[in-house]
């Protein structure tokens, strides 16, 4: 699938957390959450249909296909990994965390959100005396722990988050 755009993938994201609470979306809840004009809403819907990612017929509630929802999610676990990474490791206020976090989940490439979860897995276990993170965390990235692998460690981070999310 081609990458979808900021905007679009935000309508995937508010659409998704509406059918989550009451399992659709109508384009007045869409228009009102994103604070943009029923046309402009009914615009992203013809082209997200398009793509195979929502359900939508005009004056019928919205709902994401299969492939929106799978897209929706990563959006949405996208979007929790870089607010652990501002909150829990930056320590920056909640209230300026969300809209940091939206802007980056847009641009930020898989390499690096990939390396944002490793190092958050990693911080996660204890750390060894006497060594310094940088050496510890390229050590890591290179070999895994003598039990776990880094993949294992990125997996089971996140299982957790996703377990969050429910």
């Amino acid at each position: 699938m081609s990458k979808l755009s900021a905007t679009l993938e935000d309508y995937l994201q508010v659409i998704f957390r509406f059918q989550q609470e009451k399992q659709f979306a109508r384009v007045s809840d869409v228009a009102s959450e994103l604070k943009v004009a029923r046309s402009a809403v009914t615009a992203a819907l013809h082209s997200l249909s398009k793509k195979g990612l929502v359900n939508y017929q005009p004056y019928a509630p919205v709902t994401l296909s299969v492939k929106g929802r799978e897209e929706a999610e990563q959006i949405v676990l996208r979007h929790r990994i870089i607010t652990d990474f501002l909150e829990n490791v930056l320590a920056i206020p909640k209230d300026q965390t969300q809209s940091a976090a939206c802007k980056m989940e847009h641009s930020m490439d898989a390499g690096i959100l990939d390396r944002f979860v490793c190092f958050l897995a990693f911080i996660g276990r204890p750390r060894k005396k006497g060594t310094s993170w940088r050496n510890e965390f390229q050590r890591f990235m290179k070999k895994g722990t003598a039990t776990r692998t880094c993949e294992y460690c990125v997996n089971e981070y996140l299982r957790g988050l996703e377990q969050e999310m429910e």
